[in-house]
């Protein structure tokens, strides 16, 4: 399972730029665990800008969470732990942020 949201979106036209989150879940069917990397970056949406992902020293590094579990709950679990970094990662987001990160 992939998941990835917008938090929040700086900026207008050439100068816009995305503050992202996502997790990737991994299940082991023999070992029953899933775990899931967790990150975090900012993007520029515009064509004459960076294509390349950047993580300031504002973002929270890059986090790993693994739970022994039946499958049926790896989904449910991988939607918790996303939604609480997603927390995470808009509370890191400074307030006086200029519009072009």
């Amino acid at each position: 399972m992939f998941i990835s949201e917008i938090i929040e979106t700086r900026g207008e036209g050439e100068g816009q730029t995305e503050i992202c989150a996502t997790a990737e879940a991994q299940y082991d069917s023999a070992g029953l665990k899933v775990s899931v990397a967790l990150n975090s970056f900012v993007r520029c949406v515009c064509p004459s800008g960076n294509p390349e992902n950047q993580t300031p020293s504002w973002l929270p590094r890059a986090d790993h969470v693994s739970e022994y579990l039946a499958h049926d709950e790896a989904d449910a679990f991988t939607k918790d732990v996303f939604q609480s970094w997603v927390k995470k990662v808009r509370a890191t987001i400074p307030h006086d942020l200029p519009s072009t990160i």
